[in-house]
């Protein structure tokens, strides 16, 4: 009984992923379950507001339209908000509003703000395990999305996870 017991307990942490990634946070790629679902950071754009202090894009598989999305500081300072637009119009550049709300980290007490620190270089922080937009998914729900990104029991979440590390 024990030799099943450990047998079943080593199977079990070897199947489970790593739980940190030490990656910049410009080159960090999140997944949802099943992997449909992604968000990437990127650098900032050459025309990111002084309080812009993230930059990313979400795609979900089988949406054609693109998700780009953007964290700042209002005022410089208090809790990280973020914005996803949504590109509804087909021209480039152009954004419609899609979702907005504080950003959440998972850090290694737990949930918090998302982190940053203005002393340390953007292409030097580190990635956070996992990155919350609380109520995305709702967003997605009750869009003109809903058939292609929730198409064959896919679930999109509002948790991010940190899967890999793109260099």
């Amino acid at each position: 009984m024990l030799k099943r017991l450990s047998a079943v307990l080593v199977v079990a942490f070897s199947a489970a992923p790593a739980l940190a990634i030490e990656c910049p946070i410009t080159h960090a790629i999140y997944e949802q379950p099943g992997g449909d679902v992604s968000l990437r950071f990127t650098a900032l754009p050459e025309d990111a507001a002084v309080n812009q202090i993230a930059a990313f894009s979400i795609a979900i598989d089988g949406v054609t339209a693109k998700f780009d999305g953007a964290i700042y500081l209002p005022n410089g300072f208090g809790q990280p908000n973020g914005v996803v637009g949504l590109d509804c119009t087909g021209a480039d550049g152009e954004q419609c509003g899609f979702w907005e709300g504080v950003v959440y980290a998972l850090g290694g007490d737990g949930i918090e703000e998302y982190p940053h620190d203005a002393e340390i270089g953007l292409a030097a922080q580190m990635a956070p395990r996992q990155v919350l937009l609380p109520q995305f998914a709702v967003n997605v729900w009750y869009s003109l999305l809903r058939q292609d990104a929730f198409a064959d029991e896919r679930n999109v979440l509002d948790t991010f996870t940190l899967a890999a590390c793109a260099k």
